[in-house]
């Protein structure tokens, strides 16, 4: 029997007026493009009907990039592009999984990030509308895994099981973004929702499935996603996304504030350093060339303090100075390495990929 669902979900909106009687599944990817004209929503948003990818959606991209550059403390991944509102420029609605970069472990929440860029291509945070937040006992926990359902085939198996006898409304699932351990597992998952009939509009939906121990699956609930409905507003809870961060004018400081000796030369060839931070167990020296950046760390302990959670198709190591250094990179180049000396841990992560050559040079002049 289910328990209670206890979702952390600040963003959620009122059930749908339909019954649960009148919705059904297309098992269309997430990605594939619809051909109906974008609806607005009511407050000016239109819901993204084709592409949802960041790769597919370029001038998001760009503007996701620019806004979180510099936001300090909380490390973000763009999963989709949700929506649009054109207003004097153009706002947002972007996917995110943010990890809190704590080098004594973080939370993973799972958001809606909204983004404003204005004319002249400046891009700003502007909130957040939470999904997952902190991980409450009993409620959900946040996927830090792969957000493609069909890469998930527990959760796919049970969603198609669940949804097969639905009509009414076609939903296509987008992501996979967590679940919560019952009496079973219930799985919520954020799926593009349309009514069967003449007119009738995109919106988004979360989905949770229920599936008991003995692998049956059932709708467990269905929630309307309304798009600029931010925390603080209205019902949703307040999810508070400090800075831990405080900038220093010199590595020195930095260093001892994040409690660690930390020696950087002052440039990687065109790379000059650029910005300097710190906080508790961590410190983070930027390396910029006016157009990309490398972002070098050092932390207490020997956890992965990166924050780069990319995934890549290319993974190997090398002995430098007498560490070992994962190297992380897709195709030829090398975006990411990290490594440990036994007491404290390391990390270099560039905008550009670079040749294996240029990352080794990097790690080894890094103490």
């Amino acid at each position: 029997m289910k328990k209670a669902l206890k979702l952390t979900a600040a963003a959620l909106a009122a059930i749908s007026a339909l019954s649960c009687t009148v919705f059904a599944v297309s098992a269309e990817d997430a990605d594939a493009s619809f051909v109906q004209e974008d609806i607005p929503l009511s407050g000016g948003w239109t819901v993204n009907d084709s592409y949802v990818a960041m790769s597919k959606n370029p001038e998001a991209k760009a503007a996701f990039k620019k806004a979180t550059k510099d936001y300090a403390g909380w490390s973000f991944k763009a999963l989709a592009l949700l929506g649009t509102q054109v207003v004097a420029g153009t706002n947002y609605a972007i996917l995110v999984k943010a990890d809190e970069l704590n080098p004594d472990g973080g939370a993973t929440q799972i958001k809606v990030m909204y983004i404003y860029e204005d004319l002249k291509g400046n891009a700003e945070i502007t909130g957040f509308q939470t999904i997952i937040g902190e991980q409450l006992m009993g409620g959900f926990t946040a996927n830090s895994g792969l957000f493609t359902i069909s890469k998930n085939e527990t959760v796919y198996s049970a969603y198609k099981k669940a949804m097969k006898e639905l009509v009414g409304v076609s939903y296509s699932p987008v992501a996979y973004l967590g679940s919560q351990i019952v009496s079973g597992t219930n799985y919520l998952v954020l799926c593009r929702s349309k009514g069967v009939y003449p007119g009738a509009s995109y919106g988004w939906s979360l989905v949770t499935i229920y599936s008991n121990l003995n692998g049956d699956a059932s709708v467990g609930d269905i929630q309307a996603l309304d798009l600029g409905n931010m925390d603080n507003t209205g019902d949703n809870m307040t999810v508070s996304i400090g800075n831990p961060w405080t900038e220093y004018k010199s590595v020195e400081e930095a260093a001892k504030a994040a409690g660690v000796t930390f020696e950087v030369p002052e440039k990687f060839g065109s790379y000059k350093i650029s910005y300097i931070q710190a906080m508790e167990g961590i410190a983070e020296v930027r390396f910029s060339n006016g157009d990309d950046t490398i972002t070098v760390r050092k932390g207490t302990g020997v956890d992965d303090i990166s924050g780069d959670y990319n995934e890549y198709k290319s993974i190997s190591e090398k002995e430098i100075n007498g560490s070992t250094a994962t190297l992380k990179g897709s195709g030829k180049g090398v975006s990411a390495a990290v490594w440990t000396d036994g007491k404290c841990s390391y990390s270099v992560v560039s905008d550009r990929a670079l040749t294996a050559k240029s990352m080794e040079s990097i790690i080894s002049k890094i103490k």
